[in-house]
């Protein structure tokens, strides 16, 4: 559990920090009206993560677990990079035509080509972090850690590229605009009261007790 909490938190730091480097490209060179609704959006999973920080008590882990879960949860970094270059080539490709599959497989079986990497990297990580115990394997897993962060970057080079596509062809319809903002400021209001009051339910006690 602990291992899928860090590949989630590392995958949440990757995607916020594409989303605010989105709204500043929409901001500066294209819809000004869709990077203030992708800001909106953004407050979503940020209210959330602070009532989840809020009601948490576990105890965080200390010492070599640390590191452990530190390391694996660049992984998930990684997979929101690659994730970004996947959403954004498809628009770029699919979408528009305005672009074209630089990868020898074409588009878009070079897709397979990252998942063959990503993929071995993400089970050999987990291998040497959490199966096996040894100061070794936490080296052999930095090394590892920092290779994906290479291939990730690439990824996300990638994907900023294809996103200044968008920038220059995406225009929110100007009917559109305020029922998105309506929902988005609604999503935005509702969320943390219901998480908030999810975590504040008290957990049901299973252990069947004898009379």
């Amino acid at each position: 559990m602990e291992s899928l909490k860090s590949l989630a938190q590392g995958f949440l730091v990757s995607t916020g920090f594409i989303w605010v480097f989105n709204i500043a490209a929409l901001v500066h060179g294209g819809d000004a009206w869709l990077g203030f609704l992708y800001l909106l959006v953004l407050l979503v999973p940020i209210s959330g993560l602070i009532v989840f920080k809020l009601t948490n008590k576990s105890a965080a882990p200390t010492g070599s677990q640390r590191w452990r879960n530190l390391l694996f949860s660049f992984q998930g970094v990684a997979l929101g990079f690659w994730m970004f270059d996947i959403i954004t080539t498809f628009y770029a490709i699919n979408v528009t035509s305005l672009a074209i599959e630089l990868n020898p497989l074409g588009w878009p079986w070079g897709i397979f080509g990252a998942f063959a990497f990503y993929i071995p990297a993400l089970v050999f990580s987990y291998v040497l972090l959490f199966k096996m115990k040894e100061k070794i394997s936490l080296y052999a897993a930095l090394l590892l850690t920092l290779l994906t962060l290479g291939m990730g970057f690439m990824n996300l080079v990638a994907g900023a590229q294809n996103f200044q596509v968008f920038v220059d062809t995406a225009i929110l319809a100007s009917n559109a605009r305020f029922g998105l903002l309506g929902l988005i400021v609604t999503v935005n209001l509702v969320a943390p009261l219901a998480l908030r009051r999810s975590y504040a339910q008290p957990k049901s006690d299973l252990t069947l007790r004898k009379p």
